[in-house]
């Protein structure tokens, strides 16, 4: 499943030349009315995909300049914030914040492109672990909460949003029965581990002697150490454990009594063929 933002634009040409000119962006698709107007068109940013098109009053379709202001907003990540944000500024838009560093480690601007659409444009700095961002998000303004300032560039005024910031180790996601719901993989020295996969996908520990990696999601993972288990091991959720178990069982498989975790009930099983693997039924506060 995937999610693609559709804009409605006063001038989706020029937007479309901007977001070019600005974010690299690649035209991958347009179809033109027979009055003139684009009537759908597709642009990569990276590896995310946009959709737009120009304004259609006929069917309540409009952009921010006739609203009256943006109906959403953007965030994206650059290779050097300062660079787009001064490029932005030259093609037409409006700076709302400029560069800084900001206490969640990266180094963030705002401005808003020339059809009314809100921009943060985002480089990271440095990575934080749980810990580090947590302390350093009670540091911030409120202690405990976040603002954004953005300036607006005729009357020289500030609107705040404000959110409360917390952090968790644990993914909390809408659960369903078949879902995979843990993964651990087999290693025989967590910190080399650590240094391993924090360098080629970027997961972050909170604790040295900790396998569990904090930032990932869709399912949560980590690493194991001093386990006999060659091969990587999943878990998989059930709507009744007691149910599932009887059920590999009679089918030819193996199941452990079911054991009861802070994180839920789970039991280590093999199918009819010796593959390994889990059930669980999560918690309720690791499930919603």
């Amino acid at each position: 499943m995937t999610v693609t933002p559709y804009l409605s634009i006063r001038n989706a040409a020029a937007a479309i030349d901007f977001y070019r000119d600005v974010f690299g962006a690649v035209e991958d698709h347009r179809l033109l009315g027979d009055d003139g107007r684009i009537g759908h068109a597709e642009i990569t940013i990276g590896t995310s995909r946009l959709m737009l098109a120009d304004e259609y009053p006929e069917v309540d379709s409009l952009g921010p300049e006739s609203r009256g202001g943006p109906t959403c907003m953007f965030d994206v990540s650059v290779p050097d914030v300062d660079d787009v944000y001064a490029r932005s500024l030259s093609f037409g838009a409006t700076s709302l914040s400029e560069p800084a560093d900001q206490f969640h480690g990266s180094r963030s601007a705002t401005i808003r492109d020339p059809f009314g659409h809100r921009w943060t444009l985002s480089t990271l700095i440095e990575t934080l672990g749980t810990e580090e961002y947590a302390a350093r998000a009670a540091q911030d303004e409120g202690h405990g909460s976040f603002a954004l300032q953005n300036a607006d560039p005729e009357t020289g005024a500030t609107s705040e949003t404000g959110a409360d910031v917390s952090t968790s180790s644990r993914q909390v996601k809408p659960l369903s029965q078949g879902d995979l719901y843990y993964f651990a993989l087999p290693v025989q020295d967590i910190a080399r581990a650590q240094r391993f996969f924090g360098a080629v996908l970027g997961w972050q520990f909170a604790e040295p002697d900790n396998g569990h990696v904090d930032n990932i999601s869709a399912p949560p993972g980590g690493v194991n150490a001093g386990t006999a288990d060659t091969g990587a091991r999943l878990w998989f959720v059930v709507d009744d454990i007691q149910t599932a178990v009887t059920r590999v069982r009679e089918l030819g498989g193996s199941a452990d009594d079911p054991v009861e975790y802070p994180s839920g009930w789970s039991a280590d099983c093999t199918d009819d063929q010796g593959t390994a693997f889990s059930l669980t039924v999560p918690s309720a506060e690791y499930a919603i």
